[in-house]
């Protein structure tokens, strides 16, 4: 297995394990969440609409990964394949980045409270990370070949 098929396949399962957090989440178990402020959030209407469409964003980030290693995503417009991909990539990093910005914000103006929620910034950035890596090499790769 190569370097970018690993990467691949890691932001796809990155994917999918977020999908089913978002899932479980909207089923009312808040696995990783403080309980009473998720119950709450969960309990309006449009928050939870929110989390099935990221639940939904994620579940469709898994082909999208797969398919910019796989064989079968050379069926898929270059173009089409590569605007999915670089804007999940920026979405992730947007909000991973938009986290630490916050974090570091809540840590200097004395609110430790919220520190809570930073280890979640962590995975988005993760996130970004992977989709960014495995974007860049198909990119490379389809513009050489």
């Amino acid at each position: 297995m190569t370097r970018r098929t690993w990467i691949g396949y890691t932001a796809a399962l990155w994917a999918l394990v977020f999908a089913a957090f978002h899932v479980v989440w909207a089923t009312g178990w808040y696995v990783g969440l403080d309980q009473e402020p998720a119950g709450t959030a969960f309990a309006r209407r449009w928050f939870l609409l929110y989390d099935l469409v990221v639940a939904g964003m994620c579940a469709f980030a898994v082909p999208v990964a797969l398919a910019l290693f796989q064989p079968w995503g050379r069926r898929v417009p270059r173009w089409l394949l590569g605007l999915l991909a670089w804007s999940g990539t920026g979405l992730l990093a947007l909000r991973g980045i938009g986290g630490v910005v916050q974090t570091v914000y809540f840590a200097a103006v004395g609110r430790p409270h919220y520190l809570w929620y930073a280890r979640w910034d962590v995975w988005f950035c993760l996130g970004a990370i992977l989709f960014g890596l495995s974007t860049g090499a198909y990119w490379r790769e389809r513009r050489q070949g």
